[in-house]
């Protein structure tokens, strides 16, 4: 009789050890996917509406806003006197880096998409401006003539660590960031480049015969599809009369240069902006009353879509990098 009690607390023993061994388990499991880093993507992240960034004086001043990409649900996310511009979306989509000139000078700042916690990153007199979030979020490109010329600068996302890329190029451009890991495109002098940030090597992508330059041409904007094979940009190229920047696409091999629309319109095209699934392209154009709104165009179709009201000026568009596609 004592032995089959001994047995039967035995196997009770055993059932709760393990009882207990499977129940910390799962609250370690918990607590690793809750301290999972910030730009590590949940799956669910990617079901809302990929949202547009950009510049608008509707409230009589530079802001920075966010709508959808039918231009619903606007939302003006800085609200501040001064010059705020060029938005690029932290790869989460919860923060958007861009410059303003709120202390006197042009400087990079970053800010939650629901418009607090703002942030300083760069200061003194001279110009930092047009910054690009890396797509692990780590890392932000920008340009600075701190040293005396446009060049391409990088520094941590909370602004530490800055230092200069480009210092033997003259007026560094426009830089943006592959999804692939390939580094970063830019411009210098009409040439689009291709920078490893951390080895510093440089290659050409672009550069356009001698016979075909002239006087006053430009190249700019340069900006990777998400899937790493198309580049969107603007040139003057097909212009050389009014000299107006239009919508172009290369390959990610330099070939296949063409225009992604027919004929300039009353002003430049600029700051393209491929949309997540790569099918479409947000920018901003002059309209017939001459002042500047975001635009869609589906590059399959080369249909062109307006999305912001005449009504002020819209510019500097960027889509969010994560999310659905309309």
């Amino acid at each position: 009789m004592i032995s089959i009690i001994n047995t039967c607390e035995t196997y009770i023993l055993k059932f709760l050890t393990l009882t207990t061994i499977i129940f910390v388990c799962l609250i370690q499991i918990s607590c690793s996917d809750n301290n999972q880093p910030q730009n590590q993507l949940n799956e669910t992240d990617n079901n809302h509406t990929a949202r547009i960034a950009f510049v608008s004086d509707k409230d009589s001043n530079w802001d920075i806003w966010i709508m959808n990409p039918d231009g619903s649900e606007l939302k003006n996310i800085t609200e501040n006197p001064s010059l705020d511009s060029h938005p690029s979306w932290s790869p989460d989509g919860k923060n958007i880096v861009f410059y303003s000139d709120r202390d006197g000078n042009k400087n990079i700042y970053t800010i939650s998409t629901d418009g607090t916690n703002i942030k300083q990153l760069t200061s003194g007199s001279r110009s930092n401006h047009s910054p690009s979030w890396s797509p692990n979020g780590e890392k932000i490109a920008f340009v600075s003539n701190r040293s005396g010329e446009n060049c391409i600068w990088i520094m941590n996302a909370d602004g530490s660590n800055q230092y200069n890329l480009t210092k033997h190029l003259k007026s560094s451009r426009w830089p943006t960031w592959s999804n692939k890991k390939e580094g970063i495109l830019f411009t210098s002098e009409n040439v689009i480049y291709q920078i490893n940030p951390e080895t510093f090597e440089l290659t050409t992508i672009f550069k356009l015969n001698k016979d075909l330059v002239f006087t006053g041409l430009f190249l700019g904007w340069p900006v990777w599809s998400s899937n790493g094979n198309k580049i969107a940009l603007t040139s003057n190229f097909l212009d050389k009369q009014k000299m107006t920047p239009i919508l172009y696409t290369l390959n990610r091999d330099g070939k296949a240069f063409k225009p992604l629309i027919n004929s300039p319109g009353l002003g430049p095209d600029e700051r393209p902006s491929w949309s997540p699934d790569g099918n479409s392209i947000v920018y901003s154009s002059l309209t017939n009353n001459a002042k500047k709104q975001i635009w869609i165009i589906d590059v399959n179709t080369g249909v062109s879509t307006q999305v912001t009201s005449n009504n002020s000026m819209n510019g500097f568009p960027a889509w969010e990098p994560m999310g659905k596609s309309p």
